[in-house]
């Protein structure tokens, strides 16, 4: 038997007056090819799987053939050239894919003077058997190009995080190691020049002694930025001890009590390297944001252990914000200096995770940010 896999070969197969192919998408079949078929009705049609006579085939996975008939559906009836009210014979064969699962149903269709046959009900079966075949090899390769565009999206937002990290470094040494060092220099210069000069040698002790501050402080700038960059605490120690660390380094910011409450190490199992580090980043992310940004009196970090997922979220007591609005201007702010600061790191270390992100604020309630990560077993 030559194999006929397109709806119009199929009507001439089976002697139909219409044929439709339905493929199902789990809960609903949709037109899939059609012969006669209109687009616009064959796009609009959709018959949810369990529901008629087309949607029960789906459903048990038997072939039915009914001599007299009338589809309740009117864009089913459109579709096939029904007449309000008139009769039809029909077979419905349910359309098995590679493993036996019913991946979608082949219906003919003609009129009531020349009803289908037990033999034609035979007939459409295999035809719809060897149908499922090519459909759920096309779905196999559409789901194929899902993964493999849900992997370019992947690498994309890796490279952009990782473009956004140096744009932030950058930041930090410009605003305030190269500063200061600048400063140093500075006052280097004006001791020299103090003490090649007539006069007393107090100011360029004092030209010396603010340089000496300054190149403290650019010390401390560095080993900040070096931290910044890799936590070893993380390394030796893990999650929860990075995470005290992070909060004694934050300290009272500003006025701000920033509190950690974590489940112990114990309790939480063993994380991934690359979920503890990217947990460690997004936990950066937010404490930053809310001590900058929320002018908040306290805020909460917790981290915690549920069934199947590792939760770890961010609370503040500030001014809160409407997510709608706050979403909105970032896609209007094209400067991608500004992209990096906020969600947008967040939700892409989130999404190169497989994490959940929600945000929860409200103008004057405060913000909560939660990453619920999934974990295995």
């Amino acid at each position: 038997m030559t194999e006929v896999t397109d709806a119009a070969g199929l009507a001439a197969r089976l002697g139909a007056d219409a044929v439709v192919i339905f493929g199902g998408d789990g809960d609903d079949l949709f037109v899939a090819d059609a012969a006669p078929g209109d687009p616009r009705l064959a796009e609009a049609l959709r018959i949810p799987i369990g529901f008629g006579v087309t949607g029960r085939v789906a459903s048990t996975g038997r072939p039915v053939r009914i001599d007299r008939d009338s589809p309740r559906n009117a864009l089913h009836r459109q579709l096939i050239g029904l007449a309000d009210g008139d009769p039809i014979s029909r077979v419905c064969a349910p359309i098995p894919g590679l493993y036996g699962e019913i991946v979608g149903v082949l219906a003919g269709y003609r009129s009531v003077d020349r009803p289908f046959t037990e033999p034609e009900l035979g007939t459409a079966s295999e035809l719809a058997s060897s149908l499922g075949l090519r459909m759920h090899t096309e779905q196999l390769w559409l789901a194929v190009r899902r993964y493999r565009d849900d992997r370019d999206l992947l690498i994309a937002q890796a490279i952009e995080a990782q473009e956004g990290e140096r744009r932030r470094i950058a930041f930090d040494l410009h605003d305030g190691v190269i500063t200061v060092l600048a400063s140093t220099a500075f006052h280097l210069n004006a001791a020299a020049l103090a003490v090649s000069g007539p006069g007393d040698a107090s100011a360029a002790l004092a030209q010396i002694a603010e340089a000496r501050h300054l190149a403290d402080l650019a010390y401390h700038q560095t080993r900040a930025a070096v931290t910044g960059l890799h936590s070893l605490v993380l390394d030796d120690l893990g999650l929860v001890a990075a995470l005290e660390s992070l909060v004694r380094t934050v300290g009272p910011a500003g006025g701000t009590e920033v509190e950690l409450l974590a489940d112990p190490a114990q309790a939480l199992g063993e994380i991934p390297d690359h979920a503890a580090s990217a947990l460690y980043r997004i936990a950066q992310e937010a404490l930053g944001n809310a001590i900058q940004h929320s002018g908040a009196s306290r805020i909460l970090l917790s981290l915690q252990r549920v069934p199947g997922a590792l939760v770890l979220a961010c609370t503040d007591d500030g001014t809160g914000f409407d997510p709608v609005e706050r979403k909105a201007a970032r896609a209007a702010d094209a400067d991608p200096a500004r992209q990096h600061f906020g969600l947008s790191s967040m939700e892409q270390r989130c999404a190169l995770l497989g994490a959940d992100l929600r945000l929860e604020s409200a103008p004057g309630r405060g913000t909560r940010v939660i990453i619920e990560v999934p974990l295995a077993g």
